[in-house]
């Protein structure tokens, strides 16, 4: 069950990628929510140079599905998926079955298409300083809400010119990211990370932390 949260630090500890979803559409209510918290994010010299389209006709729904499979031939090797069968239940085989639920159903739901303006002075690692923001934003407003979401690379690869072609992106404007998003199916549950000392050194590159952050409070 979607569960939502107005407690910040149960937002960023439970946001993560959801790939199952129900039938049950996302209300223009609280998608906008999410679009605007989008729009709060920092963005370079403020400029806000992005913008966030909204996938959800038939026509564009195929060309989502068109750009996953693509994509999904891509990945494929380069992770090792291959389809589980019903008797595998390790947890591989139920992050893949996950991972292949999404594709396969990918014209179903609603996505969000996150394009940013291209500048001559700025690389595009640069220019992704403007737009990751917003989609780690529009994420963050989503879990807050209940509602699941996955940052998909279907924008990518083969799958870019589908997008671009089907939306009509300018070329000087670069996509971003692209977003499923729906309500999930079972929960929202606690992120399993690595310890944050092996992420966190102290004034040089092997320099450990650890009295800094032995004054960290778990929430």
């Amino acid at each position: 069950m979607a569960t939502a949260s107005s407690d910040v630090w149960e937002v960023l500890s439970t946001a993560r990628t959801i790939r199952r979803f129900t039938d049950e559409p996302v209300d223009d209510t609280t998608l906008t929510r999410c679009l605007e918290a989008a729009t709060w994010a920092p963005s370079g010299a403020n400029a806000q140079a992005w913008r966030f389209i909204v996938l959800r006709s038939p026509e564009q729904r195929s060309a989502v599905a068109d750009a996953a499979r693509h994509v999904l031939e891509v990945i494929e090797p380069v992770y090792g998926m291959t389809r589980p069968t019903d008797q595998e239940t390790d947890l591989v085989a139920r992050n893949n079955r996950a991972t292949y639920e999404l594709h396969d159903r990918a014209a179903e739901f609603t996505s969000i298409l996150f394009a940013q303006k291209r500048f001559p002075t700025a690389s595009e690692l640069l220019l992704g300083g403007s737009i990751f923001p917003a989609i780690q934003n529009f994420l963050l407003a989503a879990r807050a809400q209940g509602l699941g979401a996955c940052l998909t690379s279907w924008a990518s690869h083969g799958g870019e010119k589908i997008l671009r072609d089907a939306v009509g992106v300018p070329n000087d404007w670069m996509l971003g990211g692209h977003v499923v998003v729906g309500w999930p199916k079972g929960r929202h549950g606690r992120l399993r990370r690595r310890p944050l000392a092996h992420a966190v050194n102290l004034d040089h590159w092997d320099e450990p932390a650890d009295h800094v952050l032995a004054t960290r409070t778990t929430h």
